[in-house]
């Protein structure tokens, strides 16, 4: 396994996360500039929410990754954010397996859950390959106000 280090998620990382670009389909996973992140209220410009629930994932002193790991109504909740040179090389798995291992540690009674839009096939079979099911579809509105379709995933190990 790659020698990776997880660590806090500074105000510097989480400005650095708001400049990945993805390419086609994946520029959805795009965030707005600083400014923008911290009016809107996204629990990334929020110091304490960066302490308690974000994590830095560091590969050779270079931010490849974030997680976020929160407990809503008994379920402990896993966000993952690859870096876009990153994608589809395998490090995904690598990372998810880091952020549930961190997820347990936080969490151990907890069951571990992950909402995912349907499209992106490439995440789904990652989170599958790492112990996570489908277990429910359906439609939520996102911070554009649009509907879109997601996937509920719990991890049965």
């Amino acid at each position: 396994m790659e020698n990776y280090i997880l660590t806090e998620l500074s105000e510097d990382y989480a400005k650095e996360i708001c400049n990945w670009r993805y390419e086609g389909e994946y520029s959805i996973y795009d965030l707005p500039e600083w400014d923008t992140v911290v009016k809107s209220g996204f629990g990334l410009s929020i110091e304490e929410k960066r302490r308690l629930e974000f994590i830095a994932i560091l590969l050779n002193n270079e931010l490849v990754s974030y997680g976020r790991i929160s407990l809503n109504a008994d379920k402990a909740y896993i966000g993952v954010g690859l870096k876009p040179s990153f994608c589809g090389k395998g490090y995904g798995k690598s990372i998810m397996r880091l952020l549930i291992e961190e997820c347990k540690k936080r969490f151990p009674n907890d069951t571990m859950a992950l909402e995912v839009r349907s499209f992106n096939k490439r995440a789904v079979n990652c989170y599958r390959n790492v112990g996570f099911r489908i277990k429910d579809k359906y439609m939520k509105r996102v911070y554009n106000n649009s509907e879109v379709e997601f996937y509920y995933m719990e991890y049965i190990g």
